[in-house]
């Protein structure tokens, strides 16, 4: 077993989970961008923040707060989370 293995082994699942969520957050806002045909900088400008800031939160290993991530949905016009709502028995 190598180094990388035994710090997986001893890394909690939830610090797991919370990384490939933030990896996918910020890759769906890069999809986003680059369908739009958008940049790190105009979605800096839209949310009145630096361009470094953006940067920093597209790396995947920033957390961000889901009010932040509604900015960006509203900013982009487009849902970067989806939540799966459950069907009731009416529906």
């Amino acid at each position: 077993m190598d180094a990388f293995d035994r710090i997986s082994a001893r890394t909690p699942e939830t610090t797991k989970r919370n990384l490939d969520k933030n990896l996918a957050i910020a890759n769906r806002i890069i999809e986003i961008l680059s369908i739009q045909g958008k940049t790190q900088r105009d979605l800096a400008r839209a949310l009145g923040k630096a361009e470094s800031e953006i940067s920093k939160w597209l790396t995947g290993f920033h957390n961000l707060e889901l009010r932040t991530i509604y900015k960006i949905e509203a900013a982009l016009g487009e849902d970067v989370i989806e939540v799966k709502r459950s069907v009731t028995a009416s529906e």
